[in-house]
């Protein structure tokens, strides 16, 4: 009876760690898949900037917000610390400076200063449109 309690609760053990290894494995590969259908911004920006404080505030506009949520991954960067941007090419003293890119950080888009709303709203569409089909995903 206790041989049979044992080799009971051996088989549930393998079960639960068989699924839940295939779990992690499954969110790993869903990780890695999201990532790779956003567009990744880069902001570059310097404090005491104007221009940078105009563009904080076109990014908390509500019709920019929902593409920057749904289809984006942003980082902010100081003019002073882009020796952690991944690429030589988006170091640059004009602030701010905005750029986008895929998950290997080639540039889908040419880069934007500060833009009006609908200004940055088009480049992020422009720029989720570029990724798409470089993805071969049908519009």
């Amino acid at each position: 009876m206790v041989r049979n309690f044992f080799a009971l609760l051996l088989v549930i053990g393998g079960v639960f760690f068989t699924t839940s290894c295939a779990t992690e494995t499954n969110k790993l590969k869903s990780n890695k898949s999201t990532l790779n259908s956003k567009v990744v911004l880069y902001i570059i920006k310097r404090e005491g900037c104007p221009a940078c404080v105009y563009q904080e505030k076109v990014v908390r506009v509500k019709e920019v917000k929902e593409i920057l949520d749904r289809y984006c991954i942003v980082n902010y960067i100081d003019v002073r610390e882009q020796d952690s941007l991944p690429k030589e090419w988006m170091h640059t003293f004009k602030t701010p400076t905005v750029h986008f890119v895929d998950s290997s950080n080639s540039k889908l888009i040419p880069s934007i200063g500060s833009v009006y709303p609908y200004e940055f709203r088009d480049a992020l569409l422009k720029a989720k449109d570029v990724l798409d089909k470089r993805r071969g995903v049908k519009q």
